[in-house]
C-alpha cells in the first residue's frame, strides 16, 4: 500500500515539475509594445492560449485588408516569440503573400491550408491547435457560432496556442461580431482616415 502511495506521490511531483517547465517555455501573452493598447488588455497583450476575433469595421476592401494585415502582424510576432510556424486556414485562398511578408509574416514562417467551407476551416483549425507545435493558428470564416468558438477555445487552451480568427462580412449592415462568441478578445479593425499633407 505504501509503495503505491509513494509511486503516486512521485508521479504527482513529476507532473507538477513538467507543468512548471512547460509553462516557463511558453509565452503567456504577447504585447503590442504600445502602452495605450497593452494597458487595456487584461494580460498586457493577446493571451497565448485563447481565441481572439477580428473583423473589418466595414464591408470594404480597405478595412478587410487592414484586418488581414493586423492579424498577419500579430501572427508574425507570435512566430518570432515561439520560433515556430503559423498555420493560416482559409475557405478561399485570396491572400497576398508580399503583403503578409511586409507585415512580418515571411513565407518560411507560415503554412497554408484550405477548407471547402466554414465548418471544414474550423475543424482544420481545431486539429492544428491540438497539435501544440505551432506559434499560432489563423482562420478566416464567415460564420462561427458559440459552440464552434468554445471548441476552439478549449483546443487553444489544451495546445497552449493562440487563435486569431478573422470573421468576414456575410452581408452589409450586420457586423460579423454580432454573433455570440467564446473569444477572449474581439477587435473591429478599420483603416485610419487619410490625413492631408501640407
Amino acid at each position: 500500500m505504501s509503495a503505491i502511495a509513494s509511486r503516486s506521490e512521485s508521479l504527482s511531483r513529476l507532473r507538477e515539475h513538467l507543468a512548471v517547465v512547460e509553462g516557463a517555455n511558453r509565452l503567456s501573452a504577447l504585447g503590442f509594445s504600445v502602452a495605450a493598447l497593452d494597458h487595456r488588455l487584461a494580460d498586457g497583450g493577446l493571451h497565448a492560449a485563447a481565441v481572439h476575433e477580428f473583423a473589418p469595421a466595414a464591408a470594404s476592401l480597405g478595412d478587410d485588408a487592414a484586418a488581414t494585415l493586423f492579424i498577419a502582424g500579430a501572427a508574425a510576432r507570435f512566430a518570432a516569440a515561439a520560433d515556430a510556424r503559423v498555420l493560416w486556414v482559409v475557405g478561399r485562398f485570396d491572400l497576398y503573400a508580399p503583403g503578409l511578408e511586409q507585415a512580418g509574416l515571411t513565407p518560411a514562417k507560415v503554412l497554408f491550408a484550405e477548407g471547402r467551407d466554414d465548418k471544414e476551416v474550423l475543424a482544420l483549425m481545431e486539429d492544428a491547435l491540438r497539435h501544440g507545435g505551432l506559434a499560432a493558428v489563423v482562420g478566416e470564416v464567415r460564420r462561427a457560432d458559440m459552440i464552434a468558438t468554445r471548441r476552439l477555445q478549449l483546443a487553444a487552451e489544451g495546445g497552449r496556442t493562440p487563435v486569431l480568427l478573422l470573421r468576414r462580412w456575410r452581408r452589409r449592415g450586420v457586423s460579423p461580431l454580432s454573433e455570440l462568441s467564446a473569444a477572449t478578445t474581439r477587435w473591429r479593425i478599420a483603416c485610419a482616415a487619410p490625413r492631408q499633407l501640407r
